[in-house]
């Protein structure tokens, strides 16, 4: 079973260093590198507070990877940074929570080399059972205001349950600033589990005082991060730019997608797609591998009642921040912090439902050779394409740099872009985005596309 894991592991971290080195600048990201060539960091956040959502932590994150330097033969080795390190602290939020989540019984077969296999295989899982993997794990913008919010709420999660100390407030201080400073309603989803939890953990208690004293550091805590993350949401949301931003994603809704509705039907068939399925087989088979290998349980077990208050406060808050904004539900991304609440619900069920089963070993070698089998065909599918898009979109932004000021360099197309976002370049030498394609990377001629990306 270890070697198990550990291959299972090792394929997962190979998938993740291929599609991280893979990644290559979308819109918005020569966007965010054109301004910062032409403004400071301070500038930036001045900027954006008058005329856009302010997003500090968004700011921040990009300015590190495609800001510091203009060189853009640098920003391959930049972003497969700045996704190696978010995936890296992902990976150490998890062990360090599930740590904290779990008993060992026992302690002599406790493997610390082990656990972080685990935590990678985990993070697997919910890269299997993401919505729209492309936008949440291979385009930079997206990632940096969907993703790196949900890493901190693990860590925020691990320094809520942890035992306290003086340095936690400080900790939860940090979450704050990389949870409420990226994308709007992840901040209120975050609060509207809290919220709708303490409701219900409270509701039944005969003295609700005695009850708070009783975990009376658990909730002291709590309260701090709630009312912080609630204040910095509303100096964040409520700035002059971010009524700018709604009304030009209006506008911009209006002009492309005139007859947009809320697609209800739509929105849950994109939620429970088939290989969905595929996704929570691996999953289960990671849980019971853990509970085998490490004879754990779960320090606490939780009421089925608050699994499904979470999921619905999060579908809710999902809900309305995406017809208030985008007039419809089906935003694929906007839907990263439902499918990773329905990871740790799923996980819980899991857990809880397997902790005192017997399985037989017929049951656990047919669950490694399907998620042997399963790995090794998902690396061998897409570790080569990914690898074929990087150099080939390489090749051609090379080519491109060459040609003088004045010619129409001529491409007629770009490689199949498999797992991650790629240029949406047109025929129109004078599109904007093939304009700004060109000064983002130094084009100085003028760039044609016989064959665009048609997503």
């Amino acid at each position: 079973m270890p070697f198990v894991i550990i291959l299972a592991s090792v394929l997962s971290a190979l998938f993740f260093f291929v599609l991280f080195s893979s990644i290559r600048c979308e819109a918005d990201d020569w966007a965010a590198g054109i301004n910062f060539r032409t403004n400071s960091l301070l500038e930036t956040y001045k900027n954006t507070y008058w005329i856009d959502t302010l997003r500090p932590m968004s700011i921040l994150l990009s300015y590190l990877w495609v800001g510091v330097t203009s060189d853009v033969n640098y920003y391959p080795i930049t972003i497969l940074l700045l996704f190696v390190l978010v995936a890296g602290v992902f990976i150490f939020f998890i062990y360090k929570l599930l740590q904290e989540v779990f008993t060992f019984d026992k302690p002599s077969s406790f493997n610390k080399s082990i656990l972080v296999c685990f935590s990678l295989l985990l993070l697997m899982s919910l890269y299997f059972m993401t919505t729209n993997r492309l936008e949440i794990f291979g385009w930079m913008s997206a990632s940096i205001n969907h993703l790196v919010p949900v890493v901190f709420v693990f860590l925020a999660a691990y320094i809520l349950l942890k035992r306290y100390k003086k340095m936690d407030y400080l900790y939860l201080s940090i979450c704050v600033f990389f949870i409420g400073g990226a994308a709007e309603h992840v901040t209120p989803s975050v609060i509207s589990v809290i919220v709708v939890c303490s409701f219900l953990f409270f509701y039944n208690k005969p003295n609700k005082h005695q009850a708070f004293i009783e975990y009376k550091a658990f909730f002291a805590k709590l309260i701090f991060f709630s009312a912080l993350l609630s204040l910095f949401f509303l100096f964040t949301a409520i700035t002059p730019g971010a009524w700018i931003r709604y009304n030009n994603t209006q506008q911009y809704v209006k002009v492309h997608s005139p007859e947009r509705s809320p697609e209800v039907l739509n929105t849950i068939k994109l939620l429970i797609k088939p290989y969905k399925l595929i996704a929570l087989a691996f999953l289960f088979l990671v849980w019971v591998f853990f509970v085998k290998t490490f004879s754990v349980q779960l320090k606490i077990n939780i009421h089925w009642k608050y699994l499904v208050a979470s999921l619905i406060a999060v579908t809710l808050t999902t809900s309305v921040f995406s017809v208030f904004c985008y007039n419809t539900l089906k935003i694929d991304r906007m839907w990263f912090v439902f499918d990773a609440t329905a990871f740790i619900l799923t996980s819980i069920m899991i857990v809880q439902f397997i902790s005192d089963k017997k399985l037989s070993y017929i049951f656990t070698y047919a669950g490694a050779i399907y998620m042997m089998c399963m790995m090794v065909f998902f690396d061998t599918r897409h570790i080569p394409a990914l690898y074929h898009f990087s150099i080939e979109h390489d090749k051609i932004i090379g080519y491109l740099q060459k040609q003088k000021e004045g010619e129409v360099a001529v491409v007629d197309s770009f490689p199949p872009h498999d797992l991650v976002t790629q240029a949406r370049l047109t025929s129109d030498p004078e599109d904007s985005f093939n304009v700004a394609f060109c000064n983002f990377y130094g084009i100085k001629a003028k760039v044609v596309v016989k064959h665009p990306y048609n997503e």
